[in-house]
């Protein structure tokens, strides 16, 4: 959920303090080696530690599914657990999963051949397709939608309500920016929602009718929204709700998520899209160029966001292209090292071993370096106290009510969420998404605490994945620090 909200992709790292923090999240990540890492890798030695490593991580309680390419051709495509607890389907390669934000991946694809094409232009503005837009935000761009350099918010509304894309472009006009466009980076689900709007009337088409065009031309067909789910094929969480229940509310999905979140793909669907691509067969090779090209500074010169994919250069294996997506159910992750013809995608139904670990396990196999499947400690001194201030009581507040009972979290909710928030959805569903933190951050460490006027932003290491979790409260208003929104990386 977004409006409560879930970002599908962690946006930029919280500067100094959080730094040591967010170092340690990454439990399966490999040991660096001293030298660079030989392109020429037997694959028929990778598979086999490919499967070394798998079969360790599904020990580990790992469940999804994974896909591996080289050069165009899978290497390695296993399920891992029950698709759907309830019949005890298991997982495997027609398994239908949430991809979340990795569908920015795709709306950035068809806008870099859109553009590419004349059809559109990056400096087309907000402006000049909607007659309604406020003068703060009448001259953001199409490019600065498309790599999150807009100022909009990571959400504005819902993922599982059922409305229109009025009462959505309403909700996102209205909503403060976090700076002047063009000056900073942000990672909005906002933006390319708004995005995909503009493809919509740029087009004449339907976003998803689109999209499931431009994929059948390289016979990619299960990939999509309500056009292509299958209950039968989806995967399910252990209460019977299958993607279109836990992901878009039981309705088709709302503008909330279209452009930025939900759409579903099977793994064989993922490294075929990745490939035509990545070879210039699915969009023409100046548009794939154009919209691989490293735009924007996520924040510390490491990363850069290209048209819906990262863009990394890394000193022993070459350009990495990639994104990753999450919600409170499912998590997803692509990655293609383009100097040695790899393609990897990992989908998972659990946070403990998530798929940003298991990719990292799957790479450091293929190349021979050192992996572990346990989970992360962390450092002695990783516990922060807070300050006596507005921003810090509220965060004391907030981890006092995740452990103790749901009448303490209810009274938390309502009175320190904003009116908005607390319409955004009825109060079971705030409680449920306050219960399922509480599982997931039990026994927890406080590792980071940072606030400015607008947010305040924690890490907390939680025992229970292994992992430090970012969360990001947006507290408007300084002095009463209500939550307007909460985002979860």
């Amino acid at each position: 959920m977004k409006a409560l909200s879930f970002l599908r992709r962690t946006s930029g790292r919280m500067a100094g303090a959080l730094s040591l923090a967010l170092a340690i999240t990454s439990a399966a990540t490999a040991q660096a080696p001293a030298q660079a890492t030989d392109p020429n890798v037997d694959s028929i030695a990778a598979s086999a530690r490919l499967s070394e490593a798998f079969d360790a991580l599904e020990a580990a309680g790992f469940t999804g599914i994974v896909g591996l390419s080289l050069d165009g051709e899978t290497v390695l495509m296993r399920g891992a657990g029950e698709a759907d607890p309830q019949t005890g389907r298991l997982f495997g390669p027609d398994t239908q999963v949430d991809i979340a934000s990795i569908t920015k991946s795709y709306t950035g694809m068809l806008a870099a051949q859109l553009i590419s094409d004349g059809t559109l232009s990056a400096d087309l503005r907000l402006a000049d397709v909607f007659h309604d837009v406020p003068a703060d935000k009448a001259d953001i761009t199409l490019h600065q939608l498309l790599t999150h350099a807009a100022g909009l918010p990571g959400g504005v509304g819902d993922d599982l309500v059922d409305e229109d894309f009025d009462t959505f472009r309403a909700n996102a006009f209205a909503a403060p920016l976090r700076f002047e466009p063009g000056t900073a980076y942000y990672y909005s689900n906002v933006g390319f929602s708004l995005a995909a709007a503009i493809i919509e009337r740029a087009t004449g088409q339907t976003y998803e009718t689109l999209l499931r065009d431009r994929l059948a031309a390289a016979g990619i067909r299960d990939t999509g929204y309500q056009a292509v789910h299958d209950p039968r094929r989806s995967v399910h969480l252990r209460d019977g709700r299958d993607v279109s229940e836990a992901s878009w509310g039981g309705h088709p999905p709302n503008w909330n998520l279209i452009g930025n979140g939900g759409l579903v793909s099977t793994a064989p669907d993922m490294l075929a899209w990745r490939q035509a691509w990545s070879a210039g067969e699915l969009i023409s090779p100046e548009a794939r160029d154009f919209g691989q090209t490293p735009f924007q500074d996520e924040g510390g010169g490491a990363s850069y966001y290209g048209y819906g994919l990262v863009v990394e250069d890394d000193p022993e294996l070459g350009r990495i292209y990639w994104h990753n997506g999450g919600s409170a159910h499912f998590n997803a992750h692509w990655r293609e090292l383009a100097d040695h013809g790899l393609i990897l995608f990992v989908a998972t139904n659990q946070r403990h071993l998530n798929a940003d670990r298991v990719v990292d396990v799957l790479t450091a196999a293929w190349f021979d370096r050192p992996w572990q499947v346990a989970p992360a400690t962390p450092p002695a001194d990783a516990s922060v106290k807070l300050p006596d201030t507005p921003a810090a009581r509220l965060v004391h507040d907030y981890l006092a009510a995740l452990a103790a009972d749901a009448a303490a979290r209810q009274a938390f909710i309502e009175a320190r969420f904003t009116p908005a928030l607390l319409a955004a959805a009825p109060l079971q569903e705030h409680l449920a998404l306050f219960e399922q933190i509480a599982a997931d951050l039990t026994d927890h460490r406080l590792a980071a605490f940072q606030s400015d006027e607008a947010q305040v932003r924690i890490a907390v290491f939680a025992p229970a994945l292994g992992q430090t979790i970012e969360l990001v409260f947006d507290t408007p208003d300084p002095q009463t620090r209500q939550i307007a929104g909460l985002q979860l990386g």
